[in-house]
């Protein structure tokens, strides 16, 4: 046999899990940033097992998009680890995973991002390890209520809506070039014990090539429950379209539990249909979570909030605002609280 060929059966039969997801993840890095990567560290399996208690359910503190999070604890410091889901497995691709941990190095020095400290290469699948900041998501606070339950005031919300605004517009703009989210939801935003918010998660993120203005994947995917049309109809993704889902945020944001709630007419799907159908203006106070309308709030401003809400869920691409225009616009709604 020629030698050649016998050392590249060895080489491939004889790869690890640790070379395997080195070496895709080198590839990650040079595919999308020219091989460059902010600093993280690489821990071992041993390190892991030991800090999350073996990955004990009790540490277990959120499941959202096909990966589980636990806390745990390296030298001294709580940190929380990030292990993919088993079960979920033919829904998630090796390359989302190094996507995630290629754009969330260089995503965190942002501080509305959750920061990304390292990986383990050695599993399987590639364990991801964050800062701890707790274990609240906007989804538990704002619309399942998960005890013990602390109100979220309006400045407090605004404050939430203009980080992730925020961190969207420095994904857009910011990086060696232009990236789209496509999985902004309320589970996707952790919240430290200031409400301060911590976008997660860039599996499915990805970059616009020079000279487009969309970016484009093999399939159409959204983990959320409705996906911007023009998405679902050309497949081509643009930074327009993660300003749709945003508006989703401000939703959530806005109507609280009302969007998770048996109870009321007002669930998520009736507010969504009654905002896309351009609900009267008047009666767009009638989605207020009744929390928010117990504060001494000029009601303008949830109908002004609730509006910005309605323009980025458009129809339309090009009716929607950048995520740098909403920005501006809830700081001035913001300002007006000051």
């Amino acid at each position: 046999m020629n030698a050649c060929l016998k050392l590249k059966i060895r080489k491939d039969t004889e790869e690890t899990p640790f070379m395997k997801n080195g070496r895709m993840l080198l590839e990650e890095r040079i595919t999308l940033f020219n091989g460059k990567c902010n600093p993280i560290r690489f821990f071992s399996a041993m390190e892991l097992s030991i800090a999350t208690k073996n990955y004990d359910k009790r540490q277990l503190f959120l499941r959202a998009g096909g990966f589980e999070y636990y806390k745990g604890c390296l030298e001294g410091r709580l940190v929380s680890v990030k292990k993919f889901d088993d079960d979920h497995w033919p829904f998630t691709r090796y390359e989302d995973i190094f996507k995630d941990v290629v754009i969330g190095s260089n995503m965190s020095i942002h501080k509305n991002v959750l920061k990304l400290l390292g990986c383990c290469l050695e599993t399987q699948w590639p364990t991801l390890v964050y800062e701890y900041v707790g274990h609240k998501s906007l989804k538990a606070c704002i619309c399942d209520r998960v005890e013990p339950y602390q109100p979220i005031p309006w400045k407090g919300r605004l404050r939430i809506a203009m980080g992730i605004a925020n961190a969207v517009a420095y994904l857009h703009t910011a990086l060696s070039m232009p990236f789209v989210h496509r999985d902004i939801q309320s589970s996707h935003i952790m919240l430290d014990e200031n409400n301060v918010p911590k976008l997660i998660d860039f599996s499915l993120s990805l970059p616009i090539p020079e000279g487009q203005l969309h970016a484009t994947d093999s399939v159409v995917r959204s983990r959320i429950g409705f996906i911007a049309p023009d998405y679902s109809l050309t497949g081509n993704f643009t930074q327009k379209d993660d300003v749709y889902y945003f508006g989703r945020i401000l939703l959530v944001l806005l109507a609280g539990w009302m969007l998770n709630t048996e109870n009321t007419r007002y669930n998520e799907g009736n507010i969504l249909r009654c905002v896309k159908a351009e609900y009267e203006h008047e009666r767009l106070i009638e989605i207020v979570d009744p929390e928010l309308l117990e504060e001494s709030v000029d009601q303008q401003q949830f109908l002004t909030f609730a509006n910005l809400a309605l323009s980025c869920l458009s129809n339309k691409r090009e009716d929607r605002p950048t995520i740098t225009d909403v920005a501006k616009q809830l700081r001035r709604i913001y300002d007006q609280c000051l």
